[in-house]
């Protein structure tokens, strides 16, 4: 008998220890989506998910924060949550965080909707563009896609179908507790904490079937991304995209003009980050404006020096192709906050403008020192500085009288040097230590 309830004993010991060791081994991740809604963020859900499902999450949770973003990208996102086996909640948090445009579709697209007090969800009817400014778009094939689609997304989790509709067609904006009353969300929560108590027991539906959560003691692992998407986000910021390739190109022309400083090599890394940052995709109009563009410039410089009509009509249309770089919903599908575009458009323009005056300075400098004639009088006697090396085998640069001239010597002379002009062949110094 002593034997036997010593065994009993030992087997409540051990299984006590493994459940105590199961409970510690489930874990949420915890992903932040804080920013414009592009392909960035595309990669960090997958990444994410990828992650989740190795190391076996109960759930994600996606802390939302977002102004808004592409809608290809956002529906991309939608289908990934949708194909999940894991369990998605979307949280919008923290306190006064919102989740505007395509945070609002990604909220409706997730298993658990949820949002901290004091946040809100809505403003989801698309804008365009114009020579006007910023609009409201009102074509109902548009809207009447929408509509359908984020419908369909919300009535799969039996939450309110008019309420989403009226996200779009009245751009309505509710905060956390009308979200709630009206059955957009599930939860409300003030912490990550009280929502994984909350929704503890819950049973979700996800692509393999039902889930029932057991979150009251999940331990939250922050997701941290891969450096590709560090990096991605960054570029794929569109103010940063069209800045970047605005400043390539002049970059480049100025190399061109002035070669040996390195611009041009700039000038191509920029472009190409730009291209990397804006998903190889630049649409048509802008890619007519940004070569028109390229091409006066270059007529400019080398055909009709000076500064001329030809020079301002370049950089005008190198400003309208910038300008189109920033996807709008008409050119790219994009669902954001008006206020945020409205920002970023000054923004953009402001910071081109001024990056184009100065490289058009520099052309001017360039050309005023490539059309200046050549300084007549005696050369035999007077003193220069070394630009670079110069040696019997290799000729280099010195400075005289505020001007570049190509010299030779017969010994080697460092940088930085003071020499006399001793000869000169055509336009070639011959020089010696001073």
């Amino acid at each position: 008998m002593k034997r036997i309830l010593s065994l009993l004993f030992l087997f409540l010991i051990l299984t006590n220890t493994l459940m105590v060791t199961s409970a510690q081994n489930i874990s949420v991740l915890v992903v932040e989506v804080d920013e414009i809604i592009d392909d960035a963020t595309i990669e960090l859900i997958s990444e994410a998910i990828d992650e989740a499902r190795v190391t076996n999450a109960q759930a994600i949770i996606l802390l939302l924060d977002t102004p808004g973003g592409g809608a290809d990208q956002t529906f991309e996102i939608a289908d990934k949550i949708l194909a999940s086996e894991i369990p998605i909640i979307g949280y919008v948090y923290p306190r006064g965080a919102t989740a505007w445009s395509a945070g609002t579709f990604i909220l409706m697209s997730c298993h658990i909707a949820a949002m901290a007090p004091n946040t809100i969800i809505g403003s989801a009817q698309p804008i365009e563009v114009g020579v006007e400014g910023t609009r409201l778009i009102n074509d109902s094939k548009r809207i009447n896609a929408l509509v359908e689609w984020i419908t369909e997304r919300a009535d799969i989790y039996n939450r309110n179908t008019s309420l989403a509709a009226e996200f779009i067609t009245k751009n309505r904006n509710v905060n956390a507790s009308e979200a709630l009353a009206l059955n957009g969300i599930e939860y409300i929560a003030p912490t990550t904490d009280q929502l994984l108590d909350d929704i503890d027991g819950h049973i979700v539906s996800t692509a393999q079937g039902e889930v029932v959560l057991n979150t009251k003691k999940a331990v939250q692992q922050r997701f941290n991304p891969s450096v590709k998407v560090q990096v991605l986000r960054v570029l794929s910021n569109p103010v940063l995209t069209s800045l970047l390739l605005i400043l390539g190109i002049f970059a480049l022309l100025f190399g061109i003009s002035a070669p040996g400083v390195g611009a041009e090599i700039f000038g191509i890394i920029a472009i190409l980050l730009s291209l990397v940052g804006s998903g190889f995709s630049i649409p048509a109009l802008s890619g007519i404006f940004i070569i028109l563009g390229f091409i006066l410039l270059l007529v400019e410089i080398f055909v009709t020096p000076g500064f001329g009509a030809m020079g301002i009509g370049g950089t005008i249309c190198l400003i309208i192709g910038a300008i189109f770089l920033i996807p709008d919903y008409s050119n790219r599908g994009w669902l954001i906050s008006m206020d945020f575009y409205d920002f970023m458009i000054p923004v953009v323009i402001a910071l081109v403008v001024i990056i184009g005056i100065f490289f058009l300075f520099l052309f001017y400098k360039v050309l005023k020192i490539r059309t200046k004639k050549p300084s007549v009088g005696t050369f035999i006697g007077e003193q220069a500085l070394t630009i670079d090396r110069i040696t019997p085998e290799s000729k280099g640069y010195v400075r005289f009288k505020g001007e570049y001239w190509q010299a030779t010597a017969e010994q080697v002379i460092e940088p930085n040097t003071k020499v006399v002009i001793v000869d000169k062949d055509n336009s070639t110094l011959v020089i010696k230590p001073k």
